[in-house]
């Protein structure tokens, strides 16, 4: 049975104005799941974790909102938002959202093959290409959240389906999202394929959620970058997932113009 409070729409929206040309050499990100903005206080945290920041990537954003003005009217970030589903009674789409301080070059999203079980909504992947700081090569940066509540199968289909969109880029790659890997084989598979295409875990140190079943489901994998420091704010109950800033800077490279 289809639910009817959903509507697939699976499109992109671009918002807002880019304030800088090139990426690098040092990128400031923010990670965080904003739980579709429904927890009071996330809009003053909100404003103050994206200031500085390079590269914000969001999961369970939205759009048609009272918040709308923060994108739409951005002069420091041009924000792209692949959008997966329309709640019919209140309008409100909701998907995965990137702000960049650099316009992209080039964009692409996808949803995933399946759908979940109850809501037979489905999650998205958003990528986006940005020029570096005296690189000729470009930065791929992959902004997905994954699917929930599917068998292991479903699950690992959405994930080779992320890493699909990695197999032709030859350079700089920051890879980041809720992954949902509240299983340990969802995660042992996946840092499997990380690995195979020469990605690193960010390392950090969290407090696990009763909610997660214990697990930490937001992940950062990159390559051919430098973490100069990380930080995860417990201090921030706006979401049921903690912001995450990341300190990033781009390495020397013989392919440098």
């Amino acid at each position: 049975m289809i639910n009817k409070r959903y509507r697939t729409l699976e499109s992109l929206k671009v918002m807002g104005c880019a304030s800088k040309q090139l990426m690098g050499p040092n990128i400031e990100v923010l990670l965080w799941n904003v739980f579709k903005c429904k927890k009071a206080g996330w809009q003053e945290d909100f404003s103050t974790l994206i200031d500085g920041k390079d590269l914000v990537l969001l999961q369970e954003a939205i759009l048609n909102s009272p918040f709308d003005f923060h994108f739409n009217e951005s002069i420091q970030h041009q924000w792209m938002m692949a959008r997966s589903f329309l709640n019919i009674k209140t309008n409100i789409e909701t998907g995965v959202k990137t702000g960049s301080s650099v316009a992209a070059t080039k964009h692409y999203f996808s949803a995933s093959a399946h759908h979940e079980p109850l809501s037979k909504t489905k999650k998205m992947l958003l990528a986006t290409l940005y020029p570096l700081y005296k690189r000729s090569q470009s930065l791929l940066v992959v902004n997905t959240h994954l699917i929930n509540f599917v068998n292991f199968y479903k699950f690992k289909n959405h994930v080779d389906q992320v890493f699909q969109t990695l197999e032709q880029h030859d350079g700089p790659i920051l890879l980041a999202g809720d992954f949902n890997t509240w299983h340990k084989k969802r995660l042992k598979y996946f840092h499997q394929l990380a690995t195979s295409f020469s990605l690193k875990e960010v390392k950090m140190s969290r407090q696990p959620k009763l909610s997660h079943l214990f697990q930490h489901l937001d992940h950062i994998y990159y390559r051919e970058l430098e973490v100069v420091k990380t930080h995860v704010h417990i201090e921030i109950h706006s979401s049921d997932h903690y912001p995450i800033s990341l300190s990033l800077r781009t390495l020397r490279s013989a392919k440098c113009e």
